[in-house]
Formats: structure tokens, C-alpha cells, sequence
């Protein structure tokens, strides 16, 4: 299921979660997030968009950004969660508050000179969407900004793609400026994960967490960035990772197979969980161990389909958490099963609803 759980608060207190307990009976660890925090301009044109005039539409403003929906998600679902990322100066207060709604304990940095990071989200007539993204601050987001105080065993760090991404093309645009220069431009151009290249920062940042007994999450993000960047760069960089969970495009950006199950057993090599996305198509997701383990979507008329990414991989990593098998042998096929269940439950409840992020909490 994807109901939020119960939170107590007293009328006026600050907003943060509650932390629910264990399968040992203790407080749950924390989930750390880090990434995209976006400002979503939502455009629902009334018919199709005529060139050099007007067309009526009807437009909303949300928050959004993939890292920081999850993390709305995993607060929902009653995980105690921080968030990481970065923001123009003066919407520090504005999105720490909208994420402190939701339940997440906010770490956000301002910066001076680079805005929000905004996404304009155009919803066609079939429910299809098209997105043009300026990515402002989160452009600077990284590795160095997790307090890895909170790292501890049983807890879990999620990320996702667009982080890597931007932080390959900052290395490619320095590589570029530089050629001049030196002609022979190192191996941390081409986002490998090389020491001192960016990849290497997020491959390090998941090693110390799974030294500290931690679980990690990956979420490509997006075929067209992979396509772009190449699959290689954030391969290397989320080597070590525990989960991966791409959508079937990203699946097939990142291993140049076609079939769901070509994808699942090349990304197995990869992460020792997968669960592969397949929209409508429901998920198909295995262990290296066990698997896999095929479970229908739950069919909705759809609102909006921003964030269904998102929701699925807070539930989907929640129930593991929660089972207490999200790293080892002991996560089985009929965990797995109720993981993806747990998945496409939060999927579908988040493309009932215009927006990313779950409802908040009512006080």
C-alpha cells in the first residue's frame, strides 16, 4: 500500500518526520537524498498549441526536481528522511518549507548567482509529456553536499542520474576550455570514474555508505541525458550501488538491449537488485539471487505522469527497507514481489494528482 503513515505533531510545530521502527523493533535509520530540487511549471494546453498565437492553457506551479519528489515520497511512506540540494538564495526559505511539509528534513544551500533550477512540463491532449529544463542551481549540486554524520547501518542513500549528469558536463565544459591548453585532456573529461573525475566523487560517496551498512538507490533519470553523456559515465559512477531502477528507455540507453529481460540480466551485473519500470507494462524486477518476479501496474486514468518515476522508487525501496532485506541473500522472490507491489501502488497514486509530490500531511 501507499497511504501515508501517521505522524504526531502538536498544532504549530515544526514539520519533520516521525520516525517508525524496524523489523528489531528500533528506530528506523535515516534516508538520505541529494539531487534536483526544480520549481515545475505544468502546461495543459486546451487543444493542440497553435505556432505565432495565443492558446488557452491552464497553468500550475509546483515543486518538484526527481531527488527531492523521492524524497517527499519516502517521507510519506513514513521513512525519516534528509534532503540535500541547492537553490537560488531567495527560495532557501520557500522550498525548505514545501519539503518540511512533506515530512523531509531540509538541507538546502542558496547561491547567489545561479537561480532555482525550473522545468516547464507541457501535458498533451494524450496525457504524454514534453519538458524543457533549465537546471539553475542543481547544476552545482554533488557528493560534497551529504553530511555523511547520518550515515549508519540499516539506513539508505538515493540519488539520481541528473546529478551525475550535470556534473559530467561540467567536467566536459572545463576539459573543453582547457584543450587549448593541453591537448591531452585526462581521463576525468570523459566522466569516468577516475580519481579526481566526477564519477569518482559519486562511486566514493557510495562506498562509504556501504561501508557504513547502508543500501543505496539509483534512478537513471533520463534516456535522453544517457544518450547524451553515454551510459559508460554513470555506470562508472554508480558502480557499487545496491539498486538500480530504470524505466524501459533508460534500460535500453544503458545496455543496448531491446527485451525487458536482456535489460534486467545486463543491469544485474551492474547492482544486485534491479527493477526494471515498463509503464503500463507493470515492472520486472530480480535479485542476483533470486527472480524475476513480474507485477502488473495498477491500471488509472492518469493525470499526470511527472514523479510516477519517483513515487515508485520510494515505494519499491521502502518495503525492502521495511522487510529488512534491501542488502543480502535473505531478500527473496516473495519480498521482491511486495516490493514492486509497494511500487506501483505510490505510482499510482502520484498520477491520480496534478504534481509530483504526495499530498501533505494534514496537522
Amino acid at each position: 500500500m501507499c497511504g501515508s503513515r501517521a505522524r504526531s505533531r502538536s498544532r504549530g510545530a515544526r514539520s519533520t518526520p516521525n520516525p517508525t521502527t524496524d523489523v528489531s523493533g528500533g528506530a528506523a535509520a535515516s534516508v538520505v537524498v541529494f539531487g534536483d530540487v526544480i520549481d515545475d511549471v505544468i502546461v495543459t494546453p486546451v487543444g493542440d498549441i497553435r505556432p505565432d498565437t495565443d492558446t488557452m492553457a491552464s497553468i500550475e506551479r509546483r515543486a518538484g526536481g526527481s531527488a527531492a519528489n523521492a524524497a517527499a515520497w519516502f517521507a510519506h511512506l513514513g521513512r525519516p528522511t534528509h534532503f540535500f540540494g541547492r537553490v537560488g538564495a531567495d527560495d532557501v526559505e520557500r522550498h525548505s518549507g514545501l519539503l518540511a511539509r512533506s515530512g523531509v528534513v531540509p538541507h538546502l544551500r542558496g547561491e547567489l548567482s545561479t537561480p532555482t533550477g525550473t522545468i516547464v512540463v507541457v501535458l498533451q491532449p494524450d496525457r504524454t509529456r514534453s519538458m524543457l529544463t533549465e537546471r539553475g542551481a542543481n547544476a552545482l549540486t554533488g557528493p560534497g553536499d551529504v553530511d555523511r554524520s547520518l550515515f549508519a547501518p540499516g539506513g539508505h542513500l538515493h540519488f539520481t542520474g541528473y546529478s551525475v549528469f550535470a556534473a559530467d558536463a561540467g567536467s566536459r565544459a572545463g576539459a573543453r576550455e582547457g584543450a587549448g591548453a593541453d591537448a591531452g585532456a585526462g581521463p576525468g573529461s570523459r566522466g569516468d570514474a577516475s580519481a579526481g573525475s566526477p564519477g569518482a566523487a559519486f562511486a566514493g560517496l557510495i562506498a562509504e555508505a556501504r561501508a557504513a551498512g547502508m543500501s543505496v538507490s539509483v534512478n537513471p533519470g533520463s534516456a535522453g541525458f544517457i544518450a547524451d553523456h553515454g551510459a559508460e559515465s554513470l555506470l562508472a559512477a554508480t558502480a557499487g550501488s545496491t539498486i538500480l531502477i530504470p524505466n524501459l528507455d533508460e534500460g535500453r540507453a544503458l545496455t543496448g538491449h531491446d527485451e525487458p529481460a536482456g535489460i534486467l540480466n545486463a543491469l544485474l551485473e551492474h547492482a544486485e537488485v534491479v527493477a526494471l519500470t515498463l509503464g503500463r507494462g507493470g515492472v520486472l524486477a530480480a535479485s542476483r539471487q533470486h527472480g524475476p518476479v513480474a507485477v502488473p501496474a495498477v491500471l488509472v486514468d492518469p493525470v499526470d505522469t511527472t514523479g510516477a518515476g519517483d513515487a515508485f522508487s520510494a515505494g519499491f525501496v521502502t518495503s525492502l527497507l521495511d522487510s529488512g532485506h534491501a542488502i543480502g541473500p535473505d531478500l527473496d522472490t516473495a519480498t521482491l514481489a511486495a516490493a514492486c507491489r509497494s511500487g506501483v501502488a505510490c505510482a499510482a497514486r502520484a498520477i491520480r494528482q496534478v504534481g509530483a509530490r504526495p499530498p501533505a500531511p494534514e496537522h
